[in-house]
């Protein structure tokens, strides 16, 4: 006889990707008095399993969770308009980025743009374009910073310049930096990276064609910033990275690159989260392994990281509690998507949007990561469900995504009304 119980929670257990089981065996010449015993043990297991597990049964009504009105922030019928992110000025302004171009690994290709706004978000400026520096695939501080400014490292997906040319473990980057509420923007294109191993290279194409890129560079790198800055305690700068190596090119390695020169130079410092060469990958993750991570200060030295591993496949999380330098084994956090982003609110929750492979997606965790609960659907619409937040005020947050309504492809030009489009979404949490 085999008495046994599962419970099946994409936010339960950390290590298997969210099932959790109980189990109890005894054999067939048993008698039915030890069955109900066995019963009541399994009873038991399961109540205790409920109690100590992570996910939303214990916590979820400690919070309450509006999600309100929707604002569109900018669109473009033309151009893709699509992987927003946004932030907030020491003064005030709020800037949404997007990238205008398609989702090429090709750094001449880079188009971005910018929308601000001085009321809250409620309305937003006309769309300012600019080239490279202002869309998803960079580190952008997280903090407001004193002196008015938003700084953003990387310029797209894989557009780092080995420099010098010839080898995979130095980099030029661009850096940029917003001020004055989005009116002025400088840049600089030799921001230096150094890694600890070389980076896989690969031709630049256009992924939409699969044409190769005119431009004179011979290969582009698997290496991207990506994510958050954050300071450190010395007042140094801290951000997620991820690369494939030529060692091991099965899975991305996630690590942490530090900046003691306000982001004109960075080092790799501490590995987040990656295979070993002759390590299996983990069960519970997807087939690209660590990669688009999301960061945050938890106290002085404490840090806490969530990261994507595949297109819809479970994201991993870990914890350092000595600045970055180390970090805990990588586990499932049983939740599966894309593009995390945290942000810590001013009461101390933790919130945190994602997407992919279920609709647009904002969870909230009152325990620094262990727990994450009240999992709130906020768009449910055709997108490339990147995602983005920042506190507005106490308790209220803006939610920014796309809406696009042909996917990964543009716009024909035999629809003349369609539109891609970036909303921001308003939702209020409070503590019961």
């Amino acid at each position: 006889m085999r008495l046994s119980l599962t419970i099946q929670s994409d936010c339960c257990s950390r290590s298997n990707g969210g099932a959790m089981k109980a189990g109890v065996y005894a054999s067939r010449g048993q008698n039915s008095l030890l069955s109900i015993g066995l019963l009541f043990v399994v009873m038991f297991a399961t109540h205790l399993s409920l109690t100590l597990c992570h996910g939303q049964t214990d916590r979820s009504n400690e919070l309450t969770v509006q999600v309100g009105k929707a604002v569109e922030i900018t669109a473009s019928s033309i151009n893709h308009c699509w992987y927003t992110t946004v932030h907030q000025f020491s003064t005030g302004e709020i800037l949404a980025t997007m990238r205008m171009s398609g989702d090429d690994s090709n750094p001449e290709g880079e188009f971005s743009a910018y929308s601000i706004s001085k009321d809250g978000g409620q309305t937003w400026s006309r769309r300012y374009t600019m080239g490279a520096g202002a869309n998803v695939d960079a580190a952008y501080t997280q903090v407001t910073r004193e002196d008015g400014t938003i700084w953003a490292l990387g310029a797209g997906y894989d557009s780092l310049e080995a420099n010098p040319p010839g080898q995979a473990m130095n980099f030029h980057a661009a850096l940029t930096k917003f001020s004055r509420g989005g009116m002025e923007i400088d840049q600089i294109r030799d921001a230096r990276i150094h890694l600890s191993e070389p980076a896989i290279s690969k031709p630049p194409t256009v992924m939409a064609t699969g044409r190769k890129d005119a431009t004179k560079l011979s290969v582009v790198y698997e290496a991207n910033p990506w994510g958050a800055i954050v300071d450190g305690p010395g007042g140094e700068w801290l951000t997620t990275f991820y690369y494939m190596t030529e060692r091991d090119p099965r899975q991305r390695r996630l690590v942490l690159i530090r900046s003691t020169d306000q982001g004109r130079s960075w080092e790799e410092y501490g590995i987040v989260a990656a295979i070993q060469p002759n390590e299996a990958p983990w069960p519970w993750m997807g087939k690209e392994g660590p990669n688009e991570a999301t960061l945050v200060r938890l106290s002085k030295d404490r840090l806490y990281c969530l990261f994507r591993t595949g297109g819809g496949d479970y994201m991993g999380e870990a914890w350092s509690m000595d600045d970055g330098k180390t970090w805990t084994a990588p586990v499932s956090s049983g939740f599966k998507g894309v593009a995390p982003h945290l942000r810590l609110m001013s009461d101390g929750l933790l919130a945190c949007t994602y997407g992919r492979p279920g609709p647009v997606t904002i969870m909230f965790s009152s325990d620094e990561g262990k727990t994450w609960t009240n999992v709130t659907p906020i768009s449910h619409g055709m997108s490339t469900q990147y995602t983005d937040l920042i506190e507005v005020e106490p308790g209220k947050l803006l939610v920014v995504y796309d809406r696009t309504p042909y996917g990964w492809k543009a716009i024909p030009s035999s629809d003349k009304s369609s539109k891609n489009a970036i909303y921001g979404t308003f939702v209020e949490v409070r503590r019961r």
